[in-house]
């Protein structure tokens, strides 16, 4: 028998390979008491049940799921998504925690396993008899307290602790506030961020079958535990899980999209002397008529300077961009003054590069805060309204591995975009820069490529709208103080319409030598031809290549070498030589990676979530690469090729939709 709790009888599904949680967390608990017996039928039984729940989680509203197997040595298990894990990183998760709590828990038949996206528990027994009102204890709940490896940056202790157990209660509240009338929509998850100083992000979050009062008493039975590591010398942040529960908040963000809801911060404590209060009050008495009559003072002379500021602007901005007074928490409309100042007027030497989409320059506002300004071509005096609407929803995505854009400024005549500044520049700069220090060492070149993946899967899966890039290339990948990679210019073709591209003006938006050959010649848009492009990256990291193609026929491109090296056996000859053996074995899985994205055949490449997940389990088998796609034209095929239409079968065959030059598909979060 296969049985799913509340959802009825559903077969063995296959399991999708496909991405578990951007920051991977692998806890187990093993249930030593229980020991797999000779001849067992429960490792089959559980074998059953590692088929099918990870799809059955993932395909229901709550992300949680139940299951059984067997009637001999059953075989008993739940899993639980994160509330906001979509369901391919669900799926994969708990495919995952399976996978692993088998090897950490060999030869036993019950284990819990907690990853960052989902927790998992099976056993031999059936255990959600613990949630009945006769067995439920509170104080007999298992559960794991786990602390960061970093400790958070120097600020009061005492400060920092309210601030945390404030957001915790809050969301703890939240997540029992989400619970409805209609039992299988319920989700019992609330997120939620304090505006502390470093920022504090909290989620909290009940197995569905739970009742409220359960769920609350589970909530705080973890903060009782999360309190006592509050109580040390130094800030750190803390995760509290228990198979029926979640209650975590961490300086780096936890989850996806924006919080649910957001605190400021506890106002700073300052001690008081013994007979400071009496005197505070005196001073306090004593001036308060003065503070009264200043303010008065005060207000009348700002209004004069308020009214007068005014008549002179009208003035001068009768003709200027209608959307300067409109801003958003994540959007600020600029004016121009303001950035021609924080430019020095766009001068040559505050020049950071141009491409096709515009010249971008650093500029500094008055706070002192670096900011990079992109000036647009080809947008002025046309859709303003259409712009205006774009940049705010652009704005919204938020992921560190995205550079953030901080709001825009467009009138009839320029339309400015405002992003923060990535000091250390392009990747371009560094596969380029062979001098020493600037050469990229093996851990910087994974977490590069492992960190433009994480952003293809926030474009593509994640953020509140789906995103293809289109024109991913190492001068689209900054890399910050920390080398960590942020790609610029998504949504930017979405943005613009079709025409805008680095390096030529045609149907196609995107760089030769990066573009799949379905979208070179056929228009075929889909996320594939963005994994076809970050193949192209992987490559160029691997073997620190700057250059991947040439419009000289009689030269040979990075693929065609790679792909000749890789199958005579003597790709070795493209990496670095001082690498040892254990460094080269990965380089060699990220090069077979990198083969296996740049396909002829867009069926062919891997998923980003799939890509991902191959980076960071070494353990997966990868399937042997066919021939890469290759393309010998020169840029005179390129702007011959006809313009793409919303008319393509392909188009429809996906049920995309064509805006401009991006597709994006908006689906509620």
């Amino acid at each position: 028998m296969l049985a799913v709790a509340g959802y009825g009888i559903l077969p063995v599904l296959t399991l999708l390979l496909v991405l578990p949680s951007a920051r991977p967390v692998e806890d187990s608990i093993c249930d030593t008491s229980s020991r797999l017996a000779p001849s067992s039928s429960f490792p089959a039984n559980r074998d059953l049940l590692a088929a099918a729940l990870p799809a059955n989680a993932s395909s229901t509203p709550t992300g949680f799921a139940t299951l059984s197997a067997g009637t001999a040595s059953p075989a008993y298990a739940m899993a639980l998504c994160r509330g906001d894990a979509n369901a391919s990183s669900c799926a994969a998760c708990v495919a995952i925690a399976f996978h692993v709590a088998v090897e950490n828990c060999p030869n036993m038949t019950g284990a819990t396993m907690y990853e960052d996206n989902c927790v998992l528990r099976f056993a031999n027994r059936q255990f959600l008899d613990f949630l009945n009102a006769q067995q439920w204890q509170v104080d007999e709940i298992s559960s794991l307290t786990r602390t960061a490896d970093d400790i958070v940056p120097a600020v009061a202790v005492a400060r920092f602790s309210a601030a945390a157990t404030a957001i915790l209660a809050a969301v703890s509240s939240r997540a029992l506030a989400a619970d409805s009338s209609n039992s299988t929509a319920k989700k019992y998850f609330a997120t939620g961020e304090v505006a502390f100083d470093p920022r504090i992000y909290a989620l909290a979050q009940c197995v569905p079958l739970l009742t409220p009062a359960q769920c609350s008493g589970c909530f705080g039975q973890l903060l009782k535990q999360i309190k006592v590591k509050l109580s040390k010398s130094k800030p750190i942040w803390v995760a509290s899980r228990a198979q029926w529960c979640d209650l975590r908040y961490s300086v780096p963000p936890l989850y996806q999209g924006q919080a649910m809801l957001q605190l400021q911060a506890p106002p700073p404590t300052s001690p008081e002397t013994p007979g400071a209060a009496e005197t505070k009050k005196k001073t306090n008495a004593a001036g308060i008529s003065v503070g009264i009559v200043c303010s008065l003072v005060l207000i009348s002379i700002l209004s004069v300077l308020v009214f007068i500021r005014s008549r002179t602007r009208t003035k001068t901005t009768e003709h200027d961009n209608p959307f300067k007074k409109i801003s958003s928490a994540q959007c600020v409309i600029f004016d121009l003054p303001a950035l021609q100042e924080a430019t020095e007027n766009f001068s040559q030497r505050n020049k950071l590069g141009e491409g096709g989409f515009g010249a971008v320059y650093k500029g500094t506002l008055p706070d002192g805060q670096d900011i990079a300004v992109k000036k647009l071509l080809g947008t002025a005096g046309h859709g303003l309204h259409q712009l205006h609407n774009e940049v705010l929803l652009l704005a919204q995505l938020q992921h560190k591995n995205l550079v953030r854009l901080h709001g825009f400024y467009s009138s009839r005549d320029d339309t400015l975009l405002v992003y923060e500044y990535i000091k250390n520049g392009s990747l371009d700069n560094f596969l380029s820069d062979t001098r020493e220090g600037h050469i990229l060492n093996w851990e910087q070149q994974y977490n590069i490529i492992l960190g433009i993946a994480k952003g293809i899967l926030y474009l593509h899966e994640d953020s509140s709208m789906r995103i293809i890039h289109r024109d991913l290339k190492p001068n689209n990948i900054l890399l910050d103080d920390d080398m960590e990679p942020k790609i610029a210019d998504f949504g930017l073709a979405r943005l613009l319409g079709e025409g805008h591209t680095h390096t030529m003006t045609s149907g196609v938006a995107g760089t030769p030598g990066y573009m799949a050959p379905e979208y070179v010649y056929q228009q075929r848009v889909s996320p594939k031809i963005d994994i076809f492009s970050y193949g192209v990256l992987v490559l160029q990291i691997v073997t620190r290549r700057r250059e991947c193609w040439s419009d000289d026929i009689n030269n040979v491109n990075l693929l065609t070498e790679v792909w000749n090296h890789w199958r005579k056996g003597s790709i070795i000859e493209m990496m670095d030589h001082t690498l040892d053996e254990h460094t080269q074995n990965h380089q060699l899985r990220y090069l077979h990676i990198g083969l296996m994205c740049v396909q002829a055949d867009p069926g062919d490449r891997p998923e980003i979530s799939t890509v991902i997940f191959m980076l960071t389990r070494d353990n997966m088998e990868l399937q042997p690469p066919e021939e890469p796609a290759f393309f010998f034209g020169s840029l005179k095929d390129l702007h011959s090729l006809p313009r793409a239409t919303a008319n393509s079968n392909f188009m429809l065959e996906e049920d995309i939709s064509l805006n401009g030059v991006t597709i994006t598909d908006p689906y509620p979060r």
